[in-house]
């Protein structure tokens, strides 16, 4: 519990809002997405994803087994959704996991525009270990902390950038 609170602190004095941003993918999916108003219930992790999946237009959700709770619930809010078909638009892990991301990578379940969401990213110290290795991986080219997740990006046509942003 000390460390995710410090860990906290640390994330406050270095994070920003969309006025820190100066990438146009990063600005409107902060401001167009992650700021907007939700109508979903649910931690802030979870309404971020949802509110993502809405913001991309997701058509394929790849989620590991024993998720049978998000599965359900994103049957339930987006019913035209395919689970775990590939090429995915968002990937969800429910904790950094090193093994799970490089069989997504070798497998070829992501594609140029797919997010994958990670969920638990500062819980303690060995998930932001796992998640910094994670964003530094060669094929992420964004990366997005919003402390009670994260999100990673392929997008080739865009630089490689680290982002903190307060939700």
């Amino acid at each position: 519990m000390l460390y995710r609170i410090i860990a906290y602190l640390r994330f406050i004095l270095s994070s920003t809002n969309q006025h820190g941003v100066h990438s146009p993918f990063m600005y409107a999916y902060v401001t167009k997405c992650l700021y907007q108003r939700s109508k979903f219930k649910g931690g802030k992790n979870i309404k971020a994803l949802f509110k993502s999946i809405v913001y991309f237009k997701a058509r394929n959700v790849f989620i590991p087994p024993n998720e049978d709770a998000l599965i359900d619930r994103i049957k339930e809010a987006f019913p035209h959704i395919k689970i775990n078909q590939q090429p995915a638009d968002i990937i969800y892990l429910n904790t950094p996991n090193n093994v799970l991301f490089s069989n997504i990578i070798k497998e070829g379940t992501y594609h140029n525009d797919s997010m994958v969401w990670i969920d638990k990213i500062h819980y303690n110290k060995e998930n932001t270990c796992l998640w910094e290795s994670l964003k530094n991986h060669a094929k992420v080219t964004v990366s997005v902390d919003l402390f009670y997740c994260g999100a990673l990006f392929f997008r080739r046509e865009q630089a490689k950038e680290h982002f903190k942003i307060r939700i």
